[in-house]
């Protein structure tokens, strides 16, 4: 039958399908359970939605729907485009599949599924004296999504980049993935190798599903040590701190580093604008921020050293305040949607350059956006070679005139030579324009050797592409 009414009795016959299939409680073509989902709410989105509970489940969607050549779409983080309420078919959310399966204290590993928070585990690892990575720039609170997203980490430069070893997904069409050595057992076996391989696959990284849908990880935990301590120095200009962080990454002298300007920090610290301004107020304009977890004789003397370096770089010792409000919020993950509060809404560009294009980078982005209000911050990667640089745009809801600025804002670091690891949107399409071909070509060949009906995240190369 054509029209509204045929497809609402087609979508119902979905939902119908899997639920005589897999049982009840999974499954729903409800608009009001599908709403949550949208920015703005179709009045009859062409979707059912499912909700599995276990792997098991997963995989059964996943087959059901192959066999009937219906598409698959998984949500990420935020809202699904809009275009997908439309398209028909079946949309995944695997926040159901929340199980911490183990927590491996010798081999300083957590095996979880991906509904596991970074808030949830930390909650169990607290009682066991360890620790695990949060995130700098967070856009989902899963930490199989975070991790295999790429998402910047709140660590020194010479942190692994990736913080997990294995993990399993569910292919289009139902069948198992595991990476590396746990395809040789049941639960799975993780050696360590600093060169992580042959472990995983890269292939999976940032891929937005197209591959697969990741379902379980094992991420690397940390012990707490005998000491921990938070240094700040302050200082007038970026270019400098950036140094400082260099430096103390390089020489593997301490835990956390992070490099941000007085903006970035009173957003990040505060949860109202009064507030935010408030603290701009009393901070310099520049500030690098050290975190120390060690044994308290090492401790103090990385923390002698790095005030030497830091100091002898211009910087002022800024403890205190600014040190006691860090050392909490590095417990955390740091979520961008956090950061909203000060103009009603925050975009971000985010890049990885080398240490000494950081500050320059960060002026000319800056200039791209003139206008808005802008928090800047920088954190190091391989040993200090490089760093993340992410400028905050902090923007009135609904700005019509910011979809340009931004993208803007990332043409004018890309013709600069930085390099966007998960870009977005229009920037995605940018960034792939000035690809090789051979590389694009690399992803489409794979995605038909694992999907070959193309059902999974359907006419998706990476998101916006």
């Amino acid at each position: 039958m054509n029209g509204p009414q045929g497809e609402v009795e087609r979508m119902t016959t979905v939902a119908e399908g899997i639920r005589e299939a897999l049982g009840e409680g999974i499954a729903s073509d409800d608009p009001r359970e599908l709403a949550p989902y949208f920015r703005e709410p179709p009045p009859r989105p062409d979707l059912t939605l499912v909700r599995p509970r276990d792997h098991f489940q997963l995989s059964d969607v996943a087959s059901w729907a192959y066999e009937r050549g219906l598409p698959i779409y998984t949500h990420r983080r935020g809202h699904m485009s809009p275009e997908v309420a439309s398209y028909g078919g079946i949309l995944v959310d695997l926040s159901g599949i929340d199980r911490i399966v183990r927590i491996d204290e010798d081999n300083l590993l957590a095996f979880v599924e991906y509904g596991v928070t970074f808030e949830r585990l930390k909650e169990e690892l607290d009682r066991r004296g360890l620790r695990i990575l949060m995130p700098a720039a967070a856009t989902s609170s899963s930490i199989v999504r975070t991790y295999l997203d790429r998402d910047v980490i709140l660590a020194n430069g010479a942190t692994r980049p990736y913080q997990f070893t294995t993990f399993h997904a569910i292919l289009a069409d139902g069948r198992l993935w595991m990476s590396g050595t746990d395809q040789y057992t049941p639960d799975g076996h993780s050696e360590f190798r600093e060169d992580l391989g042959p472990m995983y696959s890269n292939f999976f990284h940032a891929s937005e599903d197209v591959f697969g849908m990741p379902y379980a990880m094992k991420a690397w935990i940390y012990r707490r040590w005998e000491e921990r301590r938070v240094t700040a120095y302050g200082f007038r200009e970026a270019a400098p701190a950036v140094e400082a962080a260099r430096l103390a990454s390089r020489h593997d002298q301490v835990f956390e580093c992070v490099v941000a300007d007085r903006r970035y920090l009173s957003v990040l610290l505060t949860s109202d604008p009064e507030a935010a301004d408030d603290l701009a107020g009393r901070l310099p304009p520049w500030s690098v921020v050290f975190g120390f977890d060690n044994h308290p004789a090492l401790v103090e003397i990385w923390d002698r050293q790095t005030r030497e370096m830091a100091e002898g770089l211009g910087g002022r010792r800024e403890d205190g305040e600014l040190a006691s409000l860090m050392r909490e919020k590095f417990e955390w993950p740091w979520y961008v949607r956090d950061r909203a509060h000060y103009r009603g809404g925050v975009e971000t560009v985010e890049y990885f350059t080398f240490a000494g294009k950081a500050a320059p980078l960060f002026e000319a982005v800056a200039a791209a956006a003139e206008g808005y209000e802008l928090g800047r911050v920088a954190i190091p990667s391989y040993y200090g070679a490089a760093f993340y640089c992410e400028t905050d745009i902090y923007h009135a809801p609904d700005d019509p005139a910011l979809p340009e600025v931004w993208f803007r804002a990332y043409r004018e670091a890309l013709d600069r030579g930085a390099h966007v690891g998960r870009p977005r949107g229009e920037v995605a399409r940018l960034v792939y324009s000035r690809l090789d071909e051979e590389n694009v070509r690399m992803i489409r060949n794979l995605k038909r050797v694992l999907d070959p009906k193309g059902l999974l995240n359907p006419g998706q190369l990476m998101e916006g592409v």
